[in-house]
C-alpha cells in the first residue's frame, strides 16, 4: 500500500464541495418532499400543510445559493462573452478574459460585502418567520455564505488565470 501524503489545500477543497453538494442534494430532496405532501394534503385530505411555503423558502435560499456557489466553483454560471468571439488576437483575447474576470471578481466582492451586512443586520435585528417564529437568519446565512463561496472562487480563478497569462506572456517573449 502506497502511503499519500496528506494535503491540507487539497482536503479543504474536497471538504468544501461534498458539504455544497449535501447541502444541494438535501434541500432538494426536502423541497420536493414537503411539495408532494402539500399537494397530498391539499387535494386528496382536503387539509392544509401550514407554513410549508415558510419551510419550502428556507430550504430554498440554502439550495440556491449553494447552487450558484457550486456553479462559480465550476466556471459553469452563464455568461454573455460576446467579446471574446469577436476577438482574433490570442494575447488580446486573453487581456479580454482577463478583464472580465477581474470586473465578476470585483462585483463579487462588493455583492459579497453587502450580503454579510445583511446577515449582520439579522444578527442584530433578529427577525423571526411569520409562522413557525424560525429566526430569517437560516436564510440569511444561506445568503451570505454563498457570495462568500462565490467570491473565494472568483478570487482563487482570477489568481490562477493571471499566473496563467503571465506564465504565457514569458513564453511568447
Amino acid at each position: 500500500m502506497i502511503a499519500t501524503k496528506f494535503n491540507p489545500v487539497q482536503f479543504f477543497w474536497k471538504g468544501l464541495n461534498k458539504f455544497q453538494k449535501i447541502i444541494m442534494a438535501t434541500t432538494s430532496i426536502c423541497i420536493v418532499v414537503m411539495i408532494c405532501i402539500a399537494v397530498v394534503a391539499r387535494y386528496i385530505f382536503g387539509s392544509d400543510f401550514y407554513g410549508a411555503e415558510e419551510l419550502i423558502q428556507m430550504l430554498a435560499f440554502w439550495l440556491y445559493f449553494m447552487g450558484a456557489a457550486q456553479g462559480s466553483r465550476e466556471r459553469s454560471q452563464i455568461s454573455a462573452d460576446i467579446l471574446t468571439c469577436y476577438i482574433t488576437d490570442e494575447k488580446r483575447c486573453r487581456m479580454a478574459q482577463l478583464f472580465k474576470d477581474f470586473i465578476s471578481t470585483a462585483i463579487c466582492l462588493l455583492v459579497t460585502v453587502w450580503a454579510l451586512q445583511f446577515v449582520m443586520w439579522g444578527v442584530q435585528m433578529g427577525p423571526k418567520s411569520p409562522v413557525f417564529r424560525l429566526p430569517m437568519l437560516i436564510p440569511h446565512i444561506a445568503v451570505g455564505l454563498g457570495f462568500v463561496l462565490m467570491s473565494m472562487y472568483q478570487v482563487v480563478y482570477l489568481v490562477q488565470d493571471v499566473a496563467a497569462h503571465v506564465r504565457l506572456a514569458r513564453v511568447e517573449r
